[in-house]
């Protein structure tokens, strides 16, 4: 009995040896951790061989935007405390322009500046805050932004032409006539605008650009109802459309009032009071102003032979043959001025 009791007693205590023994090659071989959290510091004793392997073994969560003092490839080394350092992230409310205000996660040491940068490029949009880019958030604090648009606004701007007057002796004193039309310049200014939560806050000129040039106006005007026997050189006779080249004896110094016929026309004959043809190019007159047989220049309508006469032209008052009717019309009643031409030539 005391044989059995003995063996007993030898057996316990070899089991004590070997679970001391291993408890102590357990404590030996583990690594040390002390991982502080916030306030809060624990010690932990771990078979991980990296800072990787120990959190996931103590279920130790990370947010994308946590801080760890080392990297989770880093080793444990054994018969060390390895200290780690754990800085959570926390959640903030951001509001834009007055709009419905959303959570948004933000790093320990992150500054406002930063918050802006990262949001500028998921929104591809710049933000202004009221305060600096250094101020420091507090977690459940809201952070209170304006958007930053930029717009390009293309301004066509006019730009007056000149007018340029021209005297003639070929119109009636202050009758006035456009040779040219004017046409208005163009100049295209590309202007940027900064709106700050819908307001506007700069404006800055990009470029100004002449997209069409302007053509000036050309008026010809008359400038005396006399036209002295000088006005022109001999040899030429000056119309609306440029210089004619004819030898003239004299103007008459009167400006004539002009009508226009046709020999298309039922009532009238198809020749004149001198027996010619009455086609374009001949005309009636008083001969007591223009003598029949005389050829004359008439300005807008050319070379003409004074060869018919007529109840109602009297005076300085000539009536114009045109081929057809449309274009007797056409010419209607004008002033013109007449030259007396010295050649003499026969239809």
């Amino acid at each position: 009995m005391i044989k059995k009791r003995v063996s007993i007693i030898f057996f316990l205590g070899a089991l004590l040896t070997i679970f001391a023994t291993t408890a102590s090659a357990d404590t030996r071989d583990a690594r040390q951790v002390s991982l502080t959290t916030g306030n809060e510091t624990r010690l932990f004793h771990t078979h991980a061989n990296t800072v990787g392997e120990f959190l996931e073994s103590e279920e130790v969560h990370l947010n994308a935007k946590d801080l760890l003092n080392l990297g989770l490839d880093a080793e444990l080394n054994i018969g060390e405390v390895t200290e780690l350092l754990l800085r959570r992230s926390f959640t903030i409310s951001i509001m834009i322009d007055e709009n419905e205000a959303f959570e948004y996660e933000v790093g320990p040491t992150q500054r406002v500046g930063h918050i802006i940068a990262e949001l500028r490029e998921q929104k591809q949009a710049d933000f202004r805050h009221s305060g600096f880019l250094s101020d420091a958030i507090a977690a459940g604090s809201t952070l209170y932004l304006r958007s930053v648009t930029i717009r390009e606004h293309v301004m066509a701007l006019t730009q007056p032409y000149e007018t340029e007057v021209r005297m003639t002796w070929a119109l009636a004193p202050n009758e006035t006539q456009v040779l040219q039309e004017g046409v208005f310049g163009e100049i295209a200014t590309v202007i940027r605008i900064a709106y700050v939560g819908g307001v506007e806050i700069d404006r800055t000129v990009v470029s100004v650009t002449q997209t069409r040039q302007p053509v000036s106006e050309i008026v010809i005007k008359g400038n005396t109802s006399e036209v002295p026997q000088t006005a022109l050189p001999r040899g030429t006779i000056m119309s609306l459309n440029g210089t004619v080249g004819n030898d003239y004896a004299y103007t008459i110094s009167k400006i004539m009032e002009s009508t226009a016929y046709s020999a298309q026309q039922p009532e009238l004959s198809n020749y004149t009071a001198s027996g010619h043809r009455a086609v374009r190019g001949v005309i009636a007159v008083d001969p007591n102003v223009i003598p029949l047989g005389t050829w004359v220049y008439v300005e807008g309508y050319g070379r003409a032979l004074a060869s018919d006469t007529g109840g109602a032209i009297r005076g300085y008052i000539i009536d114009l043959c045109f081929d057809t009717v449309a274009e007797a019309i056409q010419h209607g009643r004008r002033n013109v001025r007449v030259w007396i031409l010295s050649d003499t030539f026969e239809l």
